[in-house]
C-alpha cells in the first residue's frame, strides 16, 4: 500500500476519532448522545475554529494547550484520534477494501466510544450494543456468502482469529453454530456473574456487550477475548489497589477490558494461542 494512501486512511480515521471526542463527553444518562453545537474548550468554553480541530496537528501546533485560555488539553483527545486512525487503517491493511474491513473499522470505533463512556460514567449505552449486534449480523451473513470460497480458506481472520487452533475447540455443526455458541457463552458467563453477585461484580451493560460481540468473534475466539479481559482487569485492578486508588468494594468499568480483549484476539489471537501451546510443550 502506497505511503500516501496509508496517511490518507489514517487521517480520515483520526477525523472520525475527533468526532468520537465530541460524542463521548456529551453523552448523558438522560439525553443520550448529543452532537449538536460547535466544539468548545472544556475550560474556558471558547468555540473552537476548524484550525483547532485538525487531528494531531492542532494539538502539536498549540503545544497541547488551549489557544485562548492556555490551559492544557487532555491527553485523551489525541489518543482517541490516534486510535481512530488505526481503527480504519489496520483492518484495511489486513482485509483490503472489503466489507469485512469496513465492519471491523466501525466495530473498533464503537468500542473506543464505549470505553470512553464507560470510563466516564460507568455505563455501556444500549445504542452502541445495538449497532454491534447489527454489525455482528452483517458479519455472519457476509461470512456465509464467503463460505467455501478461497477467500475464507486462505484468510483465517474471516473465520477465526486463532487460525487452525480453532478446530480444536469449535463445534463441528458449522459456522452459524459457532456464532450461536459464542453469543451464548458470553451471555451465560457474564449473565451468571451478574445474577450471582446481584450486579455488584458485573454490570448488565457488560452482559449485553459480550452477547453482541459473540456475533462478531464466534466461538472459541470470544472465549479467548474474555479470558484476556479478565487477566487485564486483574492486573490493572491489583495495581490500582496497591496504590490505594480502589478497594475490593470499588466499582471498576469493565467495558474497556472487554474491548482490549477483542482487539488482542483480532490482531494477535493466533500468536497468543501458539505461544501458549509452545510454552507448555504441546506443539
Amino acid at each position: 500500500m502506497p505511503v500516501e494512501e496509508i496517511i490518507l486512511l489514517f487521517f480520515f480515521g483520526a477525523a472520525v476519532g475527533s468526532f468520537l471526542n465530541v460524542l463521548g463527553p456529551r453523552y448523558s444518562l438522560n439525553k443520550g448522545f448529543n452532537a449538536k453545537g460547535r466544539s468548545k474548550c472544556p475550560h474556558c468554553k471558547n468555540t473552537l475554529t476548524w484550525k483547532e480541530l485538525v487531528p494531531f496537528l492542532s494539538f502539536i501546533i498549540q503545544g497541547g494547550k488551549c489557544k485562548k485560555c492556555g490551559k492544557k488539553i487532555s491527553w485523551h483527545y489525541p489518543l482517541v484520534e490516534f486510535l481512530g486512525g488505526l481503527a480504519l487503517l489496520l483492518p484495511i491493511m489486513i482485509f483490503g477494501y472489503t466489507l469485512q474491513a469496513g465492519i471491523w473499522a466501525v466495530v473498533f470505533w464503537l468500542l473506543i466510544l464505549m470505553s470512553y463512556i464507560d470510563l466516564r460514567l460507568k455505563i455501556i449505552p444500549n445504542g452502541i450494543v445495538f449497532w454491534l449486534l447489527v454489525l455482528g449480523a452483517v458479519n455472519v451473513s457476509n461470512l456465509l456468502q464467503l463460505k467455501g470460497s478461497d477467500t475464507l480458506s486462505t484468510n483465517p481472520g474471516l473465520g477465526s482469529f486463532i487460525g487452525h487452533y480453532s478446530l480444536m475447540f469449535e463445534s463441528s455443526n458449522g459456522l452459524v453454530a459457532n456464532y450461536i455458541i459464542g453469543t451464548l457463552f458470553g451471555l451465560v458467563l457474564f449473565g451468571g456473574i451478574y445474577l450471582f453477585s446481584k450486579g455488584k461484580a458485573m454490570g448488565l451493560g457488560d452482559v449485553k456487550l459480550v452477547f453482541a460481540l459473540g456475533l462478531l468473534m464466534r466461538w472459541p475466539d470470544i472465549g479467548l477475548a474474555l479470558i484476556l479481559s479478565f487477566i487485564l482487569g486483574s492486573i490493572v485492578g491489583l495495581y490500582q489497589m496497591s496504590k490505594g486508588d480502589i478497594n475490593l468494594k470499588s466499582s471498576v468499568p469493565f467495558g474497556p477490558f472487554i474491548a482490549s480483549g477483542v482487539v488482542l484476539v483480532f490482531f494477535f489471537g493466533y500468536d497468543i494461542v501458539n505461544a501458549y501451546f509452545k510454552l507448555f510443550g504441546l506443539i
